[in-house]
């Protein structure tokens, strides 16, 4: 918990989180640690790090796998520059690549562009929440 208030979560902030997510007490500073440098590495600063984390306590739950997973099938499509989207809608993080895929597909075989599909999700992050 301590990677938390370094990151300047406030303790009410952290409360919260809590509230919405308990099981994040029992991580180790490691396993939290590993979830900031994710976003590190995507150029998320620490004011966007700081937003994500406490609007979505539960990314810290997922494994380092899933989200590299997540990030490889959000690259593939072409979302770019993945900080931003995450800041725009942190749950994003909590989507699974199989979701995303079955989002897309449909609205391809709907009649859609792959590209149409993109630049609307890219425009409209909250669209993510639909999946």
């Amino acid at each position: 918990m301590i990677e938390l208030y370094n990151l300047g979560i406030s303790e009410e902030t952290i409360k919260n989180m809590l509230e919405v997510e308990p099981s994040i007490k029992e991580l180790s500073k490691k396993e939290i640690k590993e979830k900031i440098v994710l976003l590190q590495e995507l150029n998320c600063s620490n004011n966007q790090i700081l937003c994500i984390i406490s609007s979505n306590p539960q990314y810290l739950n997922k494994t380092k796998n899933e989200i590299i997973e997540l990030i490889k099938t959000l690259s593939d499509y072409g979302f770019t520059p993945l900080n931003i989207l995450f800041d725009s809608n942190p749950y994003i993080l909590n989507l699974e690549p199989s979701e995303i895929n079955n989002y897309i597909e449909n609205r391809k075989n709907n009649g859609e562009s792959l590209e149409d599909i993109i630049d609307d999700l890219d425009s409209n992050p909250y669209l993510f929440s639909e999946m």
